[in-house]
Formats: C-alpha cells, structure tokens, sequence
C-alpha cells in the first residue's frame, strides 16, 4: 500500500529574493534557482525552532442580513491575509541583519556591525517556502508570494537551556494586478 503522500510532517524551508526575481520552477534544486534568492537561516530549516513554519490564512468577512430576514443571505470578504512565520535560531550578522530590514552588515576589521534601527519603510521581498508535496513525498511544494515584508516580531530569550530564535512574521502584500500569491504542488 503506498503512503498517504497527502499528510505532511515536515518544516517548510523559506527563501527571499529582490521583489520581480524570477521563480524557480517547483522541481528545480536548490543549487540551479535563478540568481538572487537566499535561504533564510544558513543551513535553512535546520535553523528554525521545533514550532516550525506556520502559514496563516487570514480573512474578514461581513455578512449581509437582509431588513426582511434574520439570516445573512450574502457574505463578502472584505480583507484577507497570508503569514508565514517561523522562529530563526540563527543570529549569524548576515541572517540577523537580514531580517532586521535587510541592515547592511559592515567590517571594521574585528567585529561585524549592523543596526537594529529598522526606521518607518518596511523592505520588500519576494518570497518562496517549499516543502514536500502533498501528491508525492519525494516531490516538492511551493509557496510563492511576489512581495512580503519580512518583520522580527516579538522578543529573543537569551536563557540557559534554550535556543536564541528571531520571531520572524512574513506578511504576503499586494503588489499588482499580476500579484503571484499561490502555491504550487509537483506531480509525477
């Protein structure tokens, strides 16, 4: 009997690019992406937590309830969101400063620097998160959002015992009538 490919239990690993790089195609390795992506964390999902990569599907409806019934009769959605986040147990000064605004990192010679100050203007990126596929274990799913903003949102514990990790929020954005927010499944 073969295994029911269409339960998953394993992290996405997620990458960023400049908003308007290409996709790599859903089977393409890694190693042949086209140029400008980088995997989020140094050695990707092995630099997230155990509380893994959530993607949240948020929305906000309004029911419409007609003067002459107590029922709703229509419904709208009237906004809607998608949220990746993970928490980055990597604090290496290309990945802190990476999620911290993209801060430019710098080397005076015996320590790396970047600010924290991350300013009003939130960066932009596109954003990738692949995983296994839901048809094929051996395959690949992927998550494509044409623009994100990359946030650390919340607190890093420094505790003995405990794993260092950037509470990292990826909030998909509008960024035009050909907007790519989608996800796309490889089948044999």
């Amino acid at each position: 009997m073969p295994a029911p490919h269409e339960v998953i239990a394993a992290p996405l690993t997620v990458y960023l690019a400049d908003v308007g790089t290409s996709f790599p195609d859903v089977g393409e390795p890694q190693a042949s992406f086209p140029v400008g992506w980088t995997l989020l964390g140094t050695e990707g999902d092995r630099n997230y937590t155990d509380a893994g990569v959530t993607l949240d599907h948020g929305e906000e409806v309004f029911d419409f309830v007609p003067a002459g019934s107590t029922m709703a009769s229509k419904r709208f959605r009237t906004a809607e969101s998608f949220l990746l986040s993970l928490e980055l147990a990597d604090l290496s000064p290309t990945m802190y400063a990476l999620a911290m605004n993209d801060a430019t990192v710098t080397d005076p010679g015996d320590h790396k620097l970047f600010s924290l100050y991350r300013g009003d203007q939130v960066n932009a990126f596109a954003v990738i998160a692949r995983g296994d596929s839901s048809v094929d274990n051996a395959l690949t799913m992927q998550y494509e959002f044409s623009r994100a903003f990359v946030s650390v949102a919340g607190e890093i514990t420094f505790n003995k015992g405990e794993v260092a990790a950037l509470p990292i929020e990826i909030q998909a954005a509008r960024y035009s009538a050909s907007d790519v927010i989608q996800v796309r499944i490889e089948e044999v």
